[in-house]
């Protein structure tokens, strides 16, 4: 299976989808592949799971090795071994399951959030576009 036959496979696999993992940037862009945020769980992006900067007031990924351990209890991605996609997959889901209620409730009030912008932005287009068409003299 050539690259553009694999990218294929996989969007139809993701689509409708909501996706757990860890760092997904990377996946989606060695994949050249989109999601839409609202459909993704990303633990290296969840601000309870994210350390704050030393130098500023940005927050920081923390590494899935240091959250399995601190939040699960769990030994992954030990030192002279290879990484196991499969723990780290794992690793991932667990810390999504043990913060999902909240996690959920974010992502409901961000997508409310978004769409009140959205109408908000659309309403003053068409009074914009409106009083353009019907100027006073």
């Amino acid at each position: 299976m050539d690259f553009d036959e694999c990218q294929e496979r996989v969007k139809e696999i993701l689509h409708g989808k909501t996706i757990v993992g860890h760092a997904l940037k990377n996946d989606f862009y060695a994949l050249n592949l989109t999601h839409p945020w609202h459909q993704i769980r990303d633990t290296a992006r969840y601000d309870p799971f994210m350390k704050k900067s030393k130098t500023c007031e940005k927050l920081l990924p923390k590494k899935l090795k240091v959250l399995a351990k601190d939040k699960l209890g769990m030994i992954i991605q030990e030192d002279g071994k290879e990484h196991c996609s499969v723990e780290d997959a794992t690793a991932a889901m667990e810390l999504y399951k043990k913060a999902r209620r909240k996690w959920e409730i974010a992502v409901e009030w961000k997508m409310n959030k978004t769409a009140e912008i959205v109408t908000l932005q659309v309403e003053e287009a068409h009074e914009f576009y409106s009083s353009e068409e019907n100027p006073e003299d």
